[in-house]
C-alpha cells in the first residue's frame, strides 16, 4: 500500500494530475468550516452577553437604590428617623454591594411654612457600579437615586 502525497494517485495516472485533482477537491471540503466561523462569531457573542450582564446589574443597583431612598425618605417624612439615622440606615441597606456610596438626606427648611419636602439622594460613582466593564464605557459619570417626600 502506498502511503504520502501520491497515496491516492489512481492507476495510470501521471503525480502531475493527481496533484490537481487533489486541489481542485479544495473548494468541496468543507471539514473544518463550523470551526472558523465560530472563531469569528464568538468573541461578538460573547461582547454581547458582556453588555447584557452589565447593564442588567446597572438597572439592578438603580432599582435598589432607589427603593432604599424611597424607604429612608418615608421613614424620615414620618418621624421614625432623623437626618443622621436616614443616612446610616441607608448605607447599612447598601453595604452588601460593598461599594462607596454618598447618602445625602436635607430636610424641610423650618423658617419657610410652605417647604415641607424630606429628599434622600444616593449616589455611586460609575466605575463601582460596574461588574465588567469591556469597552471603558463605565469609567465615568454617577449613578444616583434621588426621592423626595413631603414631611407629615
Amino acid at each position: 500500500m502506498k502511503r504520502g502525497f501520491f497515496a491516492s494517485r489512481r492507476r495510470g495516472e501521471s503525480p502531475q494530475s493527481s496533484w490537481w485533482r487533489r486541489l481542485g477537491g479544495l473548494g468541496r471540503d468543507e471539514r473544518g468550516v463550523t470551526a472558523v466561523e465560530f472563531v469569528f462569531v464568538a468573541p461578538i457573542l460573547i461582547l454581547i452577553l458582556g453588555g447584557i450582564l452589565q447593564f442588567g446589574l446597572v438597572l439592578y443597583l438603580q432599582n435598589q437604590m432607589s427603593d432604599v431612598a424611597r424607604d429612608i425618605s418615608r421613614r424620615v417624612a414620618v418621624g421614625e428617623l432623623s437626618e443622621t439615622e436616614g443616612e446610616a440606615e441607608a448605607q447599612n441597606s447598601l453595604i452588601n454591594w460593598g461599594m462607596t456610596y454618598t447618602v445625602d438626606v436635607t430636610m424641610p427648611n423650618p423658617s419657610d411654612p410652605t417647604d415641607r419636602d424630606v429628599g434622600v439622594t444616593i449616589s455611586v460613582p460609575m466605575s463601582q457600579a460596574s461588574l465588567i466593564d469591556i469597552l471603558g464605557l463605565f469609567q465615568s459619570g454617577t449613578l444616583t437615586a434621588s426621592v423626595t417626600m413631603r414631611q407629615e
